[in-house]
């Protein structure tokens, strides 16, 4: 046994490739033959994963993993719980399913990333595609617990049919954020993009960028949520993301739809320099 598992990419990636079972909770129970010897799909043939990286440590639950792995899908999909360090880029569903546990990429990572997440942390400190912590392809509804903070911007479809659980973006979200979101929260502090909350039934877009609102909702008010408050405090101190000056207590305007089937999710859009009442 030692304090972690160590895996070094010999060489950069030139085809995409696709693992299933590499989680910190698993080598945790591994030899280092054994973690060498787990089967990926190299294109259409399968191959070990001892043939891309190094292997260095056994039977740790904090596994990390050092290089460009923008080729590599699948990484960390079913986490349980321990650590995974990325040294680099994600490929596509980086974190999707997982359960519990830390995943922590220190790079961009592709699409699907956290999609039908159930429990634990994923946090991105460079970008994210496509369908961040959405739902699997069939699936009635996305995320349904757990945490996802990117430090950069997020692409289309963020938040779709989130269930229950966080997603913190720091730049720009693309189009149909939070679409037909169920529960939840999504949380923007960079440019929201067209029309954000289409068809939720309730969850809440906050956003302190710029946002269009869909003219599917209705203005409700401007007020000082002590909830907001709570929750940048906590995203600060967890996961150090900053918020504008100001943000804590300034005033927001609640927008509720979406009208088009009826729900009750709400929009809170920082206005700075407006007056809330009394």
């Amino acid at each position: 046994m030692t304090d972690v598992v160590r895996l070094t990419l010999r060489a950069s990636l030139d085809q995409s490739i696709e693992i299933h079972g590499l989680t910190p909770d698993r080598v945790a129970t591994l030899s280092e033959a054994e973690i060498a010897g787990l089967t990926v799909l190299a294109g259409s043939r399968r191959a070990s994963l001892g043939d891309f990286f190094t292997v260095s440590g056994e039977r740790s639950d904090r596994l990390r993993i050092e290089g460009d792995l923008h080729h590599l899908d699948g990484l960390g999909a079913g986490t349980a719980g321990g650590e995974l360090l990325l040294e680099g880029s994600a490929g596509r569903r980086i974190g999707a399913g997982m359960t519990g546990g830390w995943i922590d990429v220190r790079g961009d990572a592709g699409d699907d990333a956290g999609v039908g997440m159930q429990g634990g942390a994923l946090r991105i400190t460079g970008d994210a595609g496509g369908r961040l912590g959405a739902a699997l392809p069939g699936a009635s509804k996305g995320m349904t617990g757990g945490e996802i903070v990117v430090n950069g911007s997020a692409g289309p479809d963020a938040a779709a049919r989130v269930r229950r659980g966080l997603i913190a973006v720091g730049g720009d979200v693309g189009a149909g954020a939070a679409r037909a979101i169920i529960a939840g929260t999504l949380v923007v502090f960079g440019r929201t993009g067209a029309e954000p909350g289409r068809g939720s039934k309730r969850g809440s877009i906050v956003a302190l960028g710029s946002i269009d609102i869909p003219s599917t909702y209705e203005y409700a008010c401007t007020y000082q949520p002590t909830y907001v408050r709570m929750l940048l405090t906590y995203l600060h101190r967890r996961y150090g993301v900053a918020s504008p000056e100001g943000a804590l207590d300034g005033p927001y305007a609640r927008y509720c739809g979406d009208a088009g089937a009826p729900g009750k999710g709400e929009i809170l859009a920082y206005t700075p320099g407006s007056r809330t009442p009394g």
